[in-house]
């Protein structure tokens, strides 16, 4: 059997990654996109008063940017960040480690982000792997000083708290966090430079800074393959109602890109699309995408935002930049009117318009707050309608025309 081509090694730099996949989580936080930034610059800042050497601080910086990568629910963000220690945490943190395991780049972060929200106390009488536990921690600490300190950024009276929140975490010495971690914290936190660190152009300019000090890696790949499969298993976590979408819209759009003549290395590329094409949607409140209705005007019009998150989270990553356009497409009709970029006729490539199909597809097959799972006919029906309205590729849709009850089964990730 001839072994089937693969898109070329991928040259990205590691740390643009971590960058990518530190926005997609940060999307959660829907008012606030700088959690993890944040959390990223005060767990290295922290390492450095602790002079632990810069591979550890590297570590740290990058650590500190996924550590809510188990996150996918706005209403779980929401809890994360109202409370100093909420009972509910650890479910991210197992999540968290899940994800990066398997990505061999990253696969050694996801023993702090498995720990992330422990108790100091608890910590130093397990026997982990060395440093796991201090690493840990200090995420941990980076955390809560900035759970403490946002909500206070917008109205500028970060500086008249900032002795209540010292004061607060040094409370915590040796229960919640190591005594040597608070001791550095409360060192570096003195002044009041620390504080006015935090606000947005500081920590705009801090991952600037940081995305200067890449980390060149030739990725293979299966292994970008199995990143993309993060992103997705992120976005679909979202909701039960959007579980497997992304995996289902991705399978489903290889197989027609497959029916369609397209070659291995295409559908290859467009499967991994089909995977990211909804990062944006991370978003989206949780209360929309659970709505019991159909959504009202001020609510699509929310909704249509995330095609545009999802362009701007993989915008930064030059190495894929075709695949990604398909991705962010997926709501683009050939006769121009979808959104929100407007791209229509011979300026939407074929994948996108396949992307697009499989989409309405996989979605009409799931259930939805306010509607039950549509019947293959009743799907089909509706693709029909929109073929005349020039709002679908009418090749795509004959392809599942003709081979209907499969694409069912595919899209609703049943091989069989």
């Amino acid at each position: 059997m001839t072994e089937q081509a693969l898109p070329p090694d991928l040259a990205i730099d590691l740390r643009q990654l971590v960058m990518t996949i530190a926005n997609t989580v940060d999307l959660v936080g829907v008012d606030d996109l700088l959690h993890g930034r944040r959390v990223g610059m005060l767990a290295r800042e922290l390492a450095r008063q602790s002079e632990w050497d810069e591979a550890a601080q590297s570590l740290l910086y990058d650590a500190g940017l996924l550590h809510d990568c188990g996150v996918s629910s706005t209403r779980v963000h929401r809890r994360l960040v109202a409370e100093l220690e909420w009972s509910g945490a650890q479910e991210h943190c197992l999540r968290g480690e899940e994800l990066l395991h398997d990505f061999a780049p990253l696969a050694h972060l996801a023993p702090v982000i498995r720990y992330h929200h422990s108790r100091w106390e608890w910590l130093d009488q397990q026997a982990l792997a060395p440093d796991v536990a201090r690493f840990a921690n200090l995420i941990f600490l980076a955390d809560r000083i900035d759970v403490l300190a946002a909500p206070l950024h917008a109205d500028q009276t970060t500086l008249a708290h900032a002795e209540e929140i010292r004061n607060r975490l040094a409370g915590e010495r040796g229960r919640l966090f190591a005594p040597a971690l608070v001791d550095a914290f409360l060192d570096l936190s003195a002044g009041e430079a620390f504080w006015l660190a935090l606000q947005p152009d500081s920590v705009h300019q801090y991952q600037t800074e940081m995305e200067a000090q890449g980390d060149p890696r030739i990725i293979g790949w299966t292994d970008f393959k199995r990143c993309a499969d993060i992103f997705a298993r992120i976005i679909d976590a979202k909701s039960p109602y959007t579980e497997q979408h992304s995996r289902g819209v991705a399978m489903l759009s290889r197989y027609l890109a497959g029916k369609m003549g397209l070659d291995n290395v295409t559908c290859e590329k467009i499967e991994v699309a089909g995977l990211l094409h909804d990062i944006g949607k991370l978003q989206i409140p949780d209360e929309i995408i659970e709505g019991h209705n159909p959504l009202t005007a001020q609510e699509f019009n929310i909704m249509k935002s995330h095609s545009f998150g999802t362009r701007q989270v993989l915008k930064r990553l030059h190495a894929i930049d075709d695949l990604a356009s398909w991705a962010y497409y997926h709501h683009e009709t050939p006769d121009g009117q979808g959104y929100p970029f407007h791209v229509g006729g011979a300026a939407l490539p074929l994948e996108a318009r396949i992307i697009n199909v499989a989409d309405t597809f996989q979605a009409l097959a799931q259930e939805r707050p306010y509607r039950k799972p549509m019947a293959p006919d009743e799907i089909m029906a509706i693709l029909r309608q929109r073929v005349d309205k020039g709002r679908a590729d009418p090749d795509v849709v004959a392809v599942i025309a003709g081979d209907l009850a499969n694409c069912h089964r595919i899209a609703l990730c049943c091989q069989g």
